[in-house]
């Protein structure tokens, strides 16, 4: 007489409840870890944007020859693009909503009578989904003072830009922060 052994059925749902276990946690662990990945991803994606328009910006307003105007959120400038224009162009960077733009507006009219007409203005996006829309822009004189209130544009040196970006309100990843300050080249006193 041969015995044949077999699974008794509260052993295979022993196995079935065990394997569902091992399951459940390795799902979860798979979403946490893929949900942890598209956190840190959109961060760094962030954070990149922020410095690409830090970048832009940089590039931009360091060549300023001339401040138009300065507030808070708001800047403007004259800059020679290359070296064989007449005139310079008028560069405005400024917030639209949660949006920071640049303006760029070519001269009309000769030298000696130039003029910016604001219908000519050429926007362009830098990047969205800023959260600090009234205060971007501060301004120091070329003793790295800070200027407030009302000041007069001509003692303006340097420039600090500030950009708070959050993609999703509430939700990761967290806000993240980036500033730069640069100093004006073409407007230095002490050359």
């Amino acid at each position: 007489m041969v015995h044949k052994k077999a699974f008794t059925l509260i052993e295979m749902v022993v196995v079935t409840a065990l394997v569902m276990i091992i399951a459940a946690l390795v799902s979860v662990f798979l979403t946490r870890s893929l949900a942890s990945y598209r956190i840190s991803r959109q961060s760094v994606l962030l954070e990149e944007n922020a410095a690409g328009a830090m970048r832009t910006f940089e590039r931009g307003a360091r060549a300023a020859i001339e401040i138009q105007s300065a507030d808070s959120s708001e800047f403007s400038f004259l800059r020679y693009t290359d070296l064989v224009s007449e005139a310079p162009v008028k560069v405005r960077y400024f917030v639209d909503g949660g949006s920071f733009k640049v303006g760029i507006t070519e001269p009309s009219g000769s030298f000696p009578i130039i003029t910016y007409p604001t219908e000519n203005e050429s926007i362009d996006l830098i990047i969205d989904n800023i959260t600090n829309t009234t205060t971007i822009f501060k301004y120091f004189d070329g003793a790295n003072i800070e200027l407030t209130d009302s000041f007069n544009i001509a003692s303006v040196r340097m420039v600090e830009l500030t950009i708070s970006l959050d993609k999703n309100g509430e939700l990761p990843p967290a806000p993240i922060t980036q500033v730069t300050k640069i100093s004006l080249r073409n407007m230095k006193n002490n050359l």
